[in-house]
């Protein structure tokens, strides 16, 4: 067994699949992308709020995938 540094090191090199953002952002028009992320990165604005927005816009986004970006832990870069 390796040591803790390479075990968690590893951790951050592993991939999953494209993030549901990711998927929403490559189908939005321009101005609405630049809408979506602006609101991602509003944390005055409730991750509850977006996911009803999108999916009124029938993008279906659970609130911990936009938990999620907003800590930074998605497998995804986006921007």
């Amino acid at each position: 067994m390796g040591s803790l540094f390479e075990e968690i090191q590893s951790e951050k090199s592993k991939q999953g699949n494209p993030s549901k953002i990711a998927e929403i952002l490559a189908a939005l028009p321009n101005e609405d992308k630049k809408d979506f992320l602006k609101a991602l990165d509003d944390h005055s604005i409730p991750a509850s709020s977006i996911s009803k927005a999108m999916t009124k816009r029938g993008h279906k986004l659970a609130i911990n995938v936009i938990s999620r970006y907003r800590r930074g832990e998605l497998a995804t870069k986006i921007k």
